[in-house]
């Protein structure tokens, strides 16, 4: 919740307010929303110019959805009467300015930066399910993580809120510094360095520059809780003035995991010990990654004096994240793991270890259907590859759909797997119909070739838009 007063004193001097009558300094907006089919009423509609759309033109769309007003950088003719325009030479700036000023009214909330290559979105489910049993928490809606969507959730404050979980993104040196001028985080939790967007980074040492930022943000009575089994995330200790908490299975972790064990799909077992305290914890999130998530938020809750039992009890109530591990039913009886979010080659090993090693029928065939993994520039090719040969102990059969694909293919053929378990459908992603064709093809062929014992895991780049082939291997 926030108010015009918020949006006026952000920008003050730079707000010009349209309306046919007074308004109240006081007047609150439930949220913000520059998409407006997600406004509803009492929201304020954030019109934003984008390079191939334009939010004006929907303006009145969000009004008739019951937004109150709307931020804009020209005045809109022909709105209802009781509408009223915040104008500003600039939309996304003035956004980034009513957060600061709302962020600034709140300073009892304790504010907590969650950013990584991978995880970014379970950890954040799982640290505000830890801390919301302890007290009301925010946390960011789905992936709001960039310049528009991280001041988006923080206009979501409201005054009860104890913790704010704010998830993170980054795709060049300096945006989360940048982003942490909006609101900086009082807690940062970093979860891994893998190879997403190298295609702006150019190596992982600059992404876990990158990551670093979050850390060297904090001031010395913040809080830096690491991944210790991430070497490169361990380093980032050397960066922080806050005090460090460490999590992990290595020895040195001040919050560890140890004796980890259960099926990796549906969730391990494992011993969570700080200091002297351990107790046992059953999830039902997948594979070790998921053991790694549920330290995260451990860690996170005992930061907030959490007993270890609270702790316990929020993490064993946690399930896949939508399209994060999910277990659904597959073509012919079989079992489909649903991790098609998004991909880079760590997660896609990470989820096929978990198949691999997963509990199973003697005749079970593991298959990997991998669509293109994006934002990798000039090592698309090589990390394609990669990881179609790290993948060759790990699965039976590979799948892979789009352009950038076939190299999966290639590398897992290098690495031995036979020719006839491995197949390619080529499509340009820019190619919709092409793209759809080569989905129903791969459809066509696993309806034909899957049995009833087999594991089937989706996987790819959001923008592969994997769902489509989900619902053809359901229908």
């Amino acid at each position: 919740m926030f108010t015009l007063d918020d949006i006026l004193q952000g920008n003050a001097g730079n707000a010009r307010v349209v309306s046919s009558s007074p308004l109240d300094p006081q007047l609150a907006f439930r949220s913000a929303h520059h998409d407006s089919r997600q406004i509803e009423p009492g929201d304020l509609f954030v019109a934003i110019k984008g390079a191939r759309v334009d939010g004006h033109r929907f303006t009145a769309t969000a009004a008739q959805n019951g937004a109150l007003g709307v931020l804009c950088s020209t005045e809109i003719p022909d709105l209802p009467s009781a509408f009223f325009q915040i104008v500003v030479p600039d939309v996304v700036e003035a956004l980034h300015a009513t957060a600061r000023a709302r962020v600034r009214r709140q300073p009892s909330t304790i504010y907590i930066g969650i950013t990584g290559s991978n995880g970014k979105t379970s950890t954040k489910e799982a640290v505000a399910a830890v801390l919301d049993r302890l007290a009301p928490t925010l946390k960011t809606l789905a992936s709001y993580n960039t310049e528009i969507g991280y001041p988006l959730t923080l206009l979501r404050l409201e005054p009860q809120h104890r913790f704010a979980v704010l998830e993170m993104g980054a795709q060049w040196v300096g945006e989360l510094a940048w982003l942490c001028t909006i609101a900086a985080p009082d807690w940062s939790i970093i979860t891994n360095v893998g190879t997403s967007h190298l295609e702006y980074f150019g190596s992982q040492e600059r992404i876990a520059l990158a990551k670093s930022e979050l850390v060297q943000a904090l001031k010395p009575e913040g809080l830096a809780i690491l991944n210790y089994d991430d070497p490169r995330v361990r380093a980032m200790q050397e960066k922080s003035q806050a005090p460090i908490l460490s999590y992990g299975t290595a020895e040195d972790a001040l919050v560890r995991a140890t004796a980890i064990a259960g099926d990796p799909l549906r969730g391990h077992s494992f011993t969570l010990h700080y200091l002297d305290q351990q107790i046992t914890i059953q999830l039902h999130i997948p594979g070790e990654h998921g053991v790694t998530i549920a330290l995260a938020a451990a860690a996170a809750g005992i930061a907030a004096g959490m007993p270890l039992v609270e702790i316990r009890d929020a993490l064993e109530g946690l399930t896949a994240y939508k399209r994060r591990g999910e277990i659904k039913p597959g073509p012919n009886g079989s079992t489909l793991i649903d991790d098609s979010y998004n991909a880079n080659r760590q997660s896609i090993l990470a989820i096929a270890q978990a198949m691999h090693t997963a509990q199973s029928e003697p005749d079970c065939q593991r298959w990997a259907i991998l669509g293109d993994i994006l934002e990798l520039g000039d090592y698309s090719h090589e990390e394609h590859r990669l990881t179609g040969t790290a993948l060759v102990p790990l699965v039976d059969r590979i799948v892979a759909i789009g352009a950038e694909a076939r190299f999966y293919v290639e590398g897992a053929l290098a690495a031995g797997m036979p020719a006839e378990h491995a197949h390619y459908f080529a499509a340009s992603l820019d190619d919709t119909a092409a793209l759809e064709a080569a989905k129903q093809a791969a459809a066509t062929l696993l309806k034909a070739q899957v049995k009833q014992h087999d594991l089937v895991l989706l996987k790819a780049s959001l923008g592969v838009g994997m769902d489509t082939l989900l619902q053809m291997l359901q229908s």
